[in-house]
């Protein structure tokens, strides 16, 4: 098992006893060409969508 999935893990755990959502945006790449793809070229930006979800779990917990 590799670290974000340990960490993966962890962080669900705590969203599940706390109640209240957290999300894991934490990239892991292995080289440069990697970090760029994820950052907005070809897998799109990873961590745009992380804080989009962010932002929507704010506007479901408010609704709730």
């Amino acid at each position: 098992m590799n670290i974000n999935m340990m960490e993966g893990k962890v962080i669900a755990q705590v969203g599940m006893k706390s109640g209240i959502p957290v999300l894991f945006g934490v990239i892991a790449t292995e080289n440069i060409e990697q970090a760029i793809e994820r950052s907005g070229s070809k897998a799109g930006n990873k961590g745009y969508e992380c804080a989009l979800g962010a932002i929507e779990m704010v506007n479901v917990m408010k609704m709730v």
